[in-house]
């Protein structure tokens, strides 16, 4: 390594913890509820989910209980969702910030991605601990196995976001486009249903999903009754490349660029 190279990595920890103080201070600061706002869309969601199970009188596909099963498949998505939309995001937020000397684009997707992975875990952790308190029960069999599904979610979440965010000239046109996209995901994932339940058929075209590999694999860690025999690894990771090759291509013909309609009038 180059005395340049290790020079330089004091500077990059300090962008990148700078970039990470912004963003926790601009969404939770000055608001009587700041960081428990971060709980209230996956409570919202788990519930609504728990209540149309219970009325619809379905029991969990998985052994476990209900609670467990449905943050098996909620989480992983959000943190999916949340890289996506963080990473369009911070395309518009820190637009002019980009052109400065000595700020990559890289080093700030690069915090975001950090922030919600640990925004999206330390979730997962707490509800995990309230359903312990709950309902005894702490469904997390293979700690590293569970980890690594709900990394490969949120990765391929923030590999798709960068991919988009760097090919956009528009990032709220970006927005706009993923929040169309997202949606379907949410029911041709397996968030509330496992990948065997699923016609094989069906199951042909949804295996293309990397979210669908992820949360199988996932589940496989968190449940010590369940093997998945669908989800791979490999599809989830050749996703992220092949998003983060996209990405690298629009940084590089984008460079430099601010939308039109971004610029302020002198």
């Amino acid at each position: 390594m180059s005395a340049v190279a290790f020079a330089e990595r004091p500077r990059f920890a300090r962008q990148v913890s700078a970039i990470i103080a912004r963003e926790v201070r601009s969404r939770y600061t000055g608001d009587a509820l700041g960081y428990s706002w971060a709980y209230v869309t996956p409570l919202a969601w788990i519930g609504l989910i728990y209540v149309t199970f219970t009325i619809l009188n379905r029991a969990s596909p998985i052994d476990t209980d209900l609670g467990s099963f449905i943050m098996s498949g909620v989480l992983p998505y959000l943190a999916f969702r949340y890289q996506v939309n963080a990473s369009i995001r911070a395309k518009a937020a820190y637009r002019h910030v980009m052109l400065l000397p000595g700020i990559a684009p890289g080093t700030i997707h690069f915090a975001i991605v950090v922030l919600e992975f640990y925004n999206a875990l330390l979730i997962y952790l707490v509800l995990l601990a309230l359903n312990y308190l709950m309902n005894g029960s702490f469904e997390v069999h293979h700690v590293l196995a569970w980890l690594f599904g709900f990394a490969l979610a949120s990765g391929s979440g923030a590999a798709l976001g960068y991919a988009v965010s760097a090919n956009a000239s528009r990032p709220d046109s970006a927005s706009r486009v993923m929040a169309v996209v997202l949606r379907p995901l949410f029911y041709i994932s397996p968030i509330f249903y496992v990948a065997a339940e699923l016609p094989e058929d069906v199951l042909w075209l949804l295996m293309w999903n990397p979210l669908l590999h992820a949360i199988e694999l996932l589940r496989a860690g968190a449940f010590v009754s369940y093997q998945s025999h669908i989800g791979t690894a490999w599809m989830p990771l050749g996703f992220i490349v092949a998003c983060v090759v996209a990405g690298r291509y629009g940084e590089t013909k984008f460079s430099g660029e601010i939308a039109p309609s971004e610029v302020s009038p002198e």
